[in-house]
């Protein structure tokens, strides 16, 4: 679209005169900033940005709301972030702006170039009827990320604003037409009372007890009532009609004579109604009085529409009470039949659609849907085709009053049906309107001719002001229920979302990981749940699974286990792996349960767990599908609901990038392990002398470590013992390992040099050779002596001093000179050589550092405890003695790789 039809519709957007004129209607309502304070700054601790705020447009913007914003902002124009939010407006849809910095729709605006905003997430305020009236927006100085969920977020908080907005617009309606009622009732003199059964008191409005000769409204006793107000002659038929509609829970009128304070006696009709608790038993009774002291000569009509007047005034009361629509259409069926109409009801437009829901009352059946017994709780749906004058009015709000059978067919074929089913002979059909809002109709049928008069439809107005406040009431509290509702839900999925990623990202084991998070998924997801992946080689594989009922966890176990050896390709592992689709099956009808697996008892063991609905969804990266999780549940708890599944879809995307990377350190882990082991090779057998290495690689991370071994003997017959620890934990690390092992062993096998001698010499090559790496090393000669025996000489440098663990049980540390160095610190630096005589039997020790040395236990504190447990191990074989040490000494989650090498005199 070229730019300048784009400026015109972003103009046509702001100034639509319908839109503007829906804002300034909530604008002129709003009672203040508390609740959009609160929720704007809901929405940003959840998010966690700075900034909130909630601005409405009418032809210029105001903000309402917001949190994190400077003092007077809130009553003014949104000065900062006002442009930003013209392109929510004009577009209707919400705005996400990473780095406003970046964007070029953007990047020009002041509040940008300042450095004041730079990340925006707005989303649009829409009322029902579909117009756009404002914005609530999240805004930080620092860019960052906005994701899908917080997007969501916030729209379902947009949504709880704008039914505040629309509450607290409804509220001052309904407090408007109390006003108009009460004036109206003040005209008529009609007064309000309520009687309180548990009490036994009755409450009178003011011109209850203006009648009586009071001033202001009054409360008093009921044995009050009955003994200085009620004349003597009336008491007891007054009393008797009372207590018989209190019995049967009914309506009832009674005219009577009355006592006024001054002494004077006033004529008065006087209709209650009783109410029930929950329970059936009375409760109250409200009710309507009129002083007809003057009517009494007046003519009959005349006192029977004063009578209809104050009938009416207590549906209306009723009306303003209901706490549904449903109820509501009760409410007004019996208005409907004070003016002697057989049927009455209200249609209520659904918002945003061309259709309204039709309630009526509950006692009239057989109206609109020929052979049923009832109407539905929730209303017969209607379309507005203008066929009734119900569709017709709730579209056009235009009145429609038939008295006319033949009129009413030809202005509306479709009567000629409803006029055959019930015999209507009229009807009226009564626009509900607040602010130029038409909410619906409220519809009353005779089967008799009726001519109106203007005080009958005066009183069916006055009903039908009052039924619409009580509908835009109702609207506006379900939805206000609905955002609650929907933003418990999604901060719920929120939640399950981020305890799945922390479960996934806890562990790298792939069958741990798996297992959690089956268990994690049930019960808020499922009933039950298996999760399958693949091997290497492609082939179905049980991974994990749970049950609501622990008791059953193993029999799901073991039904999984059958499940993917005789899966059919109509079962969910094949065809979600076939198709990389989500597969959700509502009800699950026997013949689909027949022909998931082909095995008999697999077949049994899946009738038994009774699954009646599934949804089966992916675990993928990049497109590839590595495994499936699988939600069932039972016909109690009934299929998954979008949420469920679109929940269960976004968890197997990040299962499958869990799983993914946990093959990759598994496979990089054994590619480590099968190379350092190539490196450390077997000892050689000596006579007269045994020798054992160990090799454990670190619990966690993927990386080549540097700790070797060696053990070899001299031309001249010495045996040599080597070891050492390359600095770092990684390839180079490795490869160094590798250099400085083989530079040792051809140093000392082609020299013969001593310990000392040999360690010079090797780092004298590492500083020649520039392989600019450090390690620590111990080299250890095993020598005959002439008189016999053998004698242990060893150098160190810089590594753990060996262990001597004599034949008959002591443990003792060996030496090492103090001021040694590590290999690749100071070339030619003289290194000494110490020595001890061993006896047959004695064990010599050497191992790396992360034998003793630990996070939580340093170095010193580490030897003290080899030591003891070597004390331990006297007699042992020296291939336990090794394992022992390390069962020990080793946590399962250690840090460090570790090696060991143990040579014992025979």
């Amino acid at each position: 679209m070229p730019g300048s039809q784009v400026t015109a519709a972003v103009e046509d957007a702001l100034t639509d005169p319908v839109r503007i004129a829906a804002a300034r209607r909530l604008l002129a309502e709003v009672p203040g900033p508390a609740s959009y304070d609160r929720l704007s700054g809901l929405a940003a601790r959840l998010v966690g940005a700075g900034h909130a705020k909630v601005t409405l447009f009418t032809d210029q913007d105001v903000v309402v709301g917001g949190h994190g914003l400077p003092a007077g902002v809130v009553g003014g124009p949104a000065l900062l972030t006002g442009p930003l939010s013209v392109m929510v407006v004009a577009g209707g849809s919400p705005l996400a702006v990473p780095d406003a910095r970046a964007d070029d729709r953007v990047a020009g605006l002041p509040a940008v170039t300042s450095g004041q905003v730079g990340a925006y997430l707005g989303s649009p305020l829409t009322t029902a009827a579909g117009h756009v009236v404002g914005v609530l927006a999240l805004y930080d100085a620092e860019p960052r990320p906005w994701t899908v969920d917080q997007a969501e977020l916030l729209r379902q908080l947009a949504s709880s604003v704008v039914a505040e907005l629309e509450l607290a617009a409804a509220n001052a309606a309904v407090t408007s037409s109390t006003r108009r009622l009460g004036i109206a009732l003040e005209a008529s003199s009609v007064g309000i009372w309520e009687v309180d059964l548990r009490r036994g008191e009755m409450d009178w409005d003011e011109r209850s007890a203006a009648i009586f000769g009071h001033q202001g409204a009054l409360r008093l006793p009921m044995d009050v009532l009955m003994s200085q107000y009620v004349h003597p002659d009336d008491r007891e038929s007054a009393e008797q009609v009372m207590q018989e509609a209190i019995e049967a829970r009914a309506q009832y009128t009674v005219e009577l004579r009355v006592l006024r304070r001054d002494g004077g006696v006033r004529w008065i009709v006087c209709r209650g109604r009783v109410l029930s608790d929950a329970g059936g038993a009375p409760e109250r009774i409200l009710g309507t009085v009129l002083d007809v002291t003057d009517a009494r000569d007046q003519a009959e009509s005349r006192l029977v529409a004063v009578q209809r007047a104050a009938a009416i005034a207590a549906v209306a009361a009723e009306v303003a009470n209901a706490t549904g629509i449903g109820e509501l259409a009760d409410i007004t069926l019996r208005g409907a039949e004070v003016l002697g109409a057989v049927s009455g009801g209200v249609a209520v437009r659904e918002p945003g659609a061309d259709a309204a829901r039709l309630f009526l009352g509950r006692r009239v059946l057989d109206v609109f849907r020929e052979g049923e017994a009832a109407l539905p709780e929730d209303g017969v749906l209607i379309a507005f085709d203008d066929a009734l004058p119900t569709q017709y009015t709730a579209r056009t709000g235009e009145s429609v009053v038939l008295a006319d059978p033949d009129e009413a067919v030809a202005r509306f074929p479709a009567m000629a049906r409803v006029i055959d089913l019930l015999g209507l002979r009229a009807l009226a059909a009564l626009p509900l309107l607040v602010e130029g809002r038409v909410l619906g109709s409220f519809v009353t049928y005779w089967t008799t001719d009726h001519p109106f008069d203007t005080d009958e439809l005066r009183l069916l107005e006055g009903l039908t002001a009052q039924i619409a406040l009580s509908v835009s009431r109702l609207r506006a509290d379900a939805a206000r229920d609905s955002a609650v509702t929907a933003m418990t839900e999604a901060n719920q999925r929120l939640e399950l979302l981020a305890e799945a990623g922390s479960v996934l990202s806890g562990t790298l084991d792939i069958g741990e990981q798996l297992q959690r998070l089956a268990s994690l998924v049930v019960p808020r997801l499922a009933d039950w749940c298996w999760i399958v992946s693949t091997d290497d080689h492609g082939r179905l594989q049980e991974t994990a699974s749970a049950h609501r009922d622990p008791g059953r966890e193993a029999f799901v176990a073991d039904y999984v286990q059958r499940m993917v050896r005789t899966v059919t390709p109509e079962g969910a592992p094949r065809r979600v792996f076939r198709t990389g689709q989500p597969l959700v099956v509502r009800d699950l009808s026997p013949e689909r349960i027949a022909s998931v697996v082909s095995d008999p008892q697999a077949k049994e063991m899946l009738v038994s767990l009774a699954p009646s609905s599934v949804a089966a969804v992916p675990l993928s990266i990049r497109g590839q599908t590595v495994g499936i999780l699988c939600l069932l549940n039972g016909a109690e708890r009934g299929p998954h609901s979008p949420a469920d599944v679109e929940t269960a879809v976004e968890i197997g995307r990040r299962a499958g990038m869990a799983l993914h990377h946990a093959r990759l350190y598994g496979q990089q882990r054994a590619l480590a392990d099968a190379l350092q082991r190539s490196m450390l090779t077997e000892p050689p057998r000596i006579p007269d002398c045994e020798i054992v290495v160990r090799y454990v690689p670190a619990a966690e991370g993927a990386e080549i470590g540097g700790d070797w071994y060696d053990a070899f003997q001299q031309p001249s017959g010495t045996t040599v013992l080597a070891i050492g620890d390359v600095v770092g934990h990684d390839t180079r690390a490795a490869a160094a390992m590798g250099q400085v092992r083989g530079l040792l062993r051809g140093i000392s096998y082609s020299s013969g040099g001593s310990p000392a001698g040999v360690l010079t010499e090797l780092d004298r090559a590492l500083a020649g050779l520039s392989l600019e790496t450090m390690a620590t090393a111990l080299v250890a000669h095993l020598e005959p002596q002439e008189a016999g025996g053998m004698r242990l000489r060893w150098s160190s440098a810089g590594h753990p001093a060996p262990v001597l663990l004599d034949a008959d049980g002591e443990v003792r540390l060996l030496d090492v000179a103090e001021a040694d160095l590590l290999l690749g610190v100071q070339p030619g630096f003289v290194r000494e050589d110490r020595a001890v005589a061993l006896d047959p039997g004695a064990t010599v020790l050497l191992y790396t550092d992360g034998l003793v040395e630990r996070r939580d236990r340093d170095i010193d504190a580490g030897t003290e405890e080899l030591l003891a447990v070597l004390r331990e191990c006297a007699g042992l074989p020296l291939d336990e003695v090794c394992d022992r040490v390390l069962r020990r000494m080793i946590l399962p989650d250690a840090e460090d790789d570790v090696a060991v090498l143990a040579a014992r005199l025979g």
